[in-house]
């Protein structure tokens, strides 16, 4: 039954539960009814069924198409060929070219991120220094590699004194 529950609710079904808890008000079925079975409360029933009766079936779909992008599909493409000719691209360089280019400023850092994934670039900046770097370890190593020539011949020389059958 939680499978059918998960369906009911998934955002794809909002217009079709609003259709389903009109019909069934219009079906005579009761509110306490129609609110088990599509896992909505009373006043969804009643706000769909006052909605349907003001401006009809059109009333139930979904209002929002979703916002209208700064640039154009054309802008974006010359983005995107613009990015993938650059072997590297930070958000401010990318930023700035948009702002000369189009005009346009995303208030959210996001989008640009989007723009760089899509053609295929890291925003993640390079740091001169390893900041995890410990100079004694870095020492010890360099001191082993001339004192052997290679790191794995540590392990050889080890073996070759191991009293280990093999």
């Amino acid at each position: 039954m939680l499978e059918i529950d998960d369906m009911i609710d998934s955002p794809t079904s909002r217009e079709i539960k609003r259709a389903l808890a009109v019909k069934m008000i219009l079906c005579d079925f009761k509110t306490k009814a129609i609110c088990s079975l599509l896992n909505v409360s009373e006043g969804f029933v009643s706000k769909w069924k006052v909605v349907y009766e003001n401006e009809g079936a059109k009333g139930l779909r979904l209002k929002y198409k979703g916002g209208k992008g700064f640039l154009t599909e054309t802008q974006r493409i010359e983005t995107l060929l613009h990015l993938k000719k650059q072997p590297h691209y930070g958000v401010e360089e990318l930023s700035e070219w948009m702002q000369r280019r189009f005009g346009v400023t995303y208030q959210s850092r996001q989008s640009y991120y989007d723009l760089l994934k899509a053609a295929g670039l890291s925003w993640h900046q390079t740091q001169a220094i390893n900041p995890k770097r410990d100079e004694e370890e870095v020492e010890l190593k360099r001191h082993e590699l001339k004192k052997t020539g290679d790191p794995r011949s540590r392990n050889r020389i080890w073996r070759s004194h191991c009293f280990c059958s093999r």
